[in-house]
């Protein structure tokens, strides 16, 4: 049995939403800043079953079961711990460590980090320089120590003779701390004031390193990626700030690390920073544990705008109705560390009247566009669509659209909601669900029928009644190339399906731009196949199965 040290642990529980495992066992509804549910573990009319997101933490009151996201999978599934902690670590993409703590890969990275961190430590506290540098930044000595902030020296073998001398320099080489060229080592980070990133659970898993008296090089370099650090994935901050975060209800993105510091030493202490990266739904979704209202700050330049239009639409398939979106942009040359400074009036003013998500997107989706003429209100709603599409179905999408609709007319909005509305379309005679990329595929095969020699469908398409369909049209076409869709409503008068695949409007306008679409509908699916069998197979695996060692192999190389 697996000798799993804390270190591996803590990093499973720090990538797992206890919210997200639990709501898959147990019907959970919020309540406050915490969710409840009826007891899995005994009988109750009453729910008493609490679970906390921020604390990620479970607790039931009437039969006192708790816990944490292991615990729970542990007694739920009745597994063992062994069991819980594979099946939470393969869930959430943990390569599992070796057997020993000896050779565990995580234990080894998280204490070489910490080595790290507390030589830079030492080398700050012995810096003058760098220290009045940090000083005339408005850092002061309670920032460095809440913070533990540190200095890489300009040395090129300063990491490299410490672990070397603890024996343990090829941890370091594992952890990018030191890097290993041509037979030779040397340090990754010089001369830069470090800043150490903790995950949620408090442990470092990387650094990200500011340049302070030089020119030479890039202004800021992070930790590559390891088994611990994947930069699309944490935000600066978080472990020092979550507290903060869940008595403010509410989280402010930014940018840089300085203006998490700066921001926190003002006194606004709920705020985290991306790491040199857009915002992704892998942030979203980590920070939507600690609160329901998010707040992006950004600068005002073309940069800063762009850069809150991608980190919206990040977000915008992960929406809940429960998550209120904010955003608020600084005058253009200004960043959040400077503007508090000197405007710390007019930034509270910002953060206490943020523009909602809904007029954001109206705006953005308004730019350069007329909205009072037809030409305008056609661009305005094409651009609309794209959005709405990317939405869920919750009610703000429902909300969105009726706003839009009062601005671009019943007309336009019913062709957006029309194809915003079908990722699924129902065939009525069988109530059954069709997939809209094998409903396209079979719309584009009768409109250009010289494609279906092209493309073979028959292991692609998934649903039975749509293969039927398929195998029919392919043996008309081959006995007729004129054949039309038409035909197929006469050898199916009264099928809702055929009917659904012939009026779909796909909007290709010739048989190249279908031959582009197919292709893409082609590689959508088969990755939908693929990501079938890895789910599959992970079920097989955390079920107790033995797999083969090509099933072994497809789950190792599938993310890749």
């Amino acid at each position: 049995m697996a000798n799993f040290d804390r270190a591996f642990i803590d990093q499973v529980l720090s990538s797992t939403d206890i919210v997200d495992v639990i709501k898959e066992k147990v019907n959970l509804t919020k309540n406050g800043t915490n969710f409840k549910g009826l007891c899995p573990f005994h009988s109750e009319k009453t729910p008493s079953f609490n679970v906390s997101s921020s604390k990620q933490f479970y607790h039931c009151f009437g039969c006192g079961a708790h816990g944490d996201a292991i615990k729970f999978i542990q007694e739920h599934d009745n597994l063992t711990f062994i069991e819980a902690l594979t099946k939470l670590a393969q869930a959430a993409g943990l390569e599992l460590p070796e057997k020993t703590k000896k050779n565990d890969t995580y234990y080894n990275l998280f204490i070489s980090n910490k080595l790290a961190a507390e030589f830079y430590s030492r080398s700050l506290e012995n810096n003058s320089e760098a220290k009045t540098y940090l000083e005339n930044r408005g850092i002061d000595q309670g920032m460095i120590e809440a913070f533990h902030l540190g200095l890489s020296n300009n040395k090129w073998d300063d990491l490299t003779n410490l672990f070397s001398k603890e024996k343990i320099i090829n941890n370091a080489i594992e952890a990018g701390l030191v890097i290993k060229s041509n037979n030779k080592t040397y340090d990754r980070f010089r001369n830069r004031i470090m800043f150490p990133i903790r995950n949620s659970t408090g442990n470092i898993i990387g650094f990200g390193a500011r340049i302070y008296n030089s020119d030479d090089g890039a202004k800021y370099l992070n930790s590559p990626e390891t088994k611990l650090f994947h930069k699309s994935y944490e935000l600066y901050g978080l472990y020092e700030c979550k507290k903060d975060i869940a008595k403010e209800k509410s989280v402010i993105i930014v940018e840089g690390y300085t203006d998490v510091i700066g921001l926190y030493k003002s006194g606004i202490k709920n705020c985290v920073a991306t790491l040199g990266t857009a915002f992704t739904k892998f942030h979203f979704n980590k920070i939507k544990r600690y609160t329901n209202k998010i707040i992006f700050c950004f600068d005002g330049d073309a940069a800063g705008k762009s850069a809150a239009w991608k980190a919206i639409t990040n977000c915008l398939p992960e929406l809940k109705d429960e998550i209120q979106l904010y955003l608020i942009f600084l005058p253009e040359g200004c960043d959040p560390d400077s503007y508090i400074k000197e405007e710390k009036d007019n930034f509270d003013n910002l953060i206490n009247n943020p523009m909602p998500l809904s007029e954001y997107i109206i705006e953005h989706l308004g730019t350069d566009i007329d909205i009072k003429t037809v030409e305008g209100k056609t661009s305005f709603a094409l651009e609309a669509k794209k959005v709405l599409n990317q939405m869920p179905d919750i009610m703000y999408t429902d909300i969105l659209r009726e706003k839009i609709q009062q601005m671009t007319g019943n007309v336009i909005l019913k062709k957006i909601q029309a194809t915003n509305d079908k990722e699924k379309i129902t065939s009525s005679d069988t109530s059954q669900e069709f997939d809209i990329k094998e409903l396209t595929l079979l719309n584009l095969l009768i409109e250009y029928p010289m494609l279906v020699k092209e493309f073979d469908c028959e292991n692609i398409i998934t649903e039975k009644t749509l293969i039927n369909i398929y195998n029919v049209i392919r043996e008309e076409i081959s006995k007729n190339e004129n054949f039309t869709a038409a035909h197929l409503l006469k050898l199916f008068p009264n099928n809702e399906a055929v009917r659904s695949i012939v009026t779909f409007e796909s909007n290709e306008k010739s048989e190249d731009a279908a031959r582009v679409t197919i292709q893409e509908i082609f590689h959508q699916l088969e990755l939908s196949s693929k990501e079938k069998v890895y789910f599959e197979l992970l079920n097989r695996y955390t079920d107790g199965q033995t797999l083969s060692e090509k099933e072994r192999e497809f789950i190792k190389n599938f993310k890749k």
